[in-house]
């Protein structure tokens, strides 16, 4: 198996069934990586950057920490119900 840290790609042996990097420094890195990564994209965020729905390309608020707007999030909502209450009457 290969390290799952793109900075190491080490091949190894795992010890466990989910055993993604080859030692514990290398889980480290890679965990502070990952946090330091949502840290900057926060902070950006609400120092205004812009960001747009993914579904309707309007623009979202610096307080949403979704990729899709309320509007089409709701959407998503309302036919997800629809669709299992059309499963629901079909087993009826």
């Amino acid at each position: 198996m290969i390290c799952q840290n793109k900075e190491c790609s080490k091949e190894f042996e795992p010890k466990t069934h989910n055993q993604k990097y080859h030692s514990d420094e290398c889980c480290r890195m890679a965990t502070n990586k990952r946090i330091m990564e949502k840290y900057y994209e926060k902070k950006s965020i609400k120092n205004g950057l812009v960001r747009n729905c993914k579904k309707c390309k309007t623009k979202l608020s610096r307080y949403n920490n979704s990729d899709i707007c309320s509007v089409c999030e709701k959407n998503i909502i309302e036919h997800s119900k629809k669709i299992i209450w059309n499963l629901i009457n079909e087993l009826s």
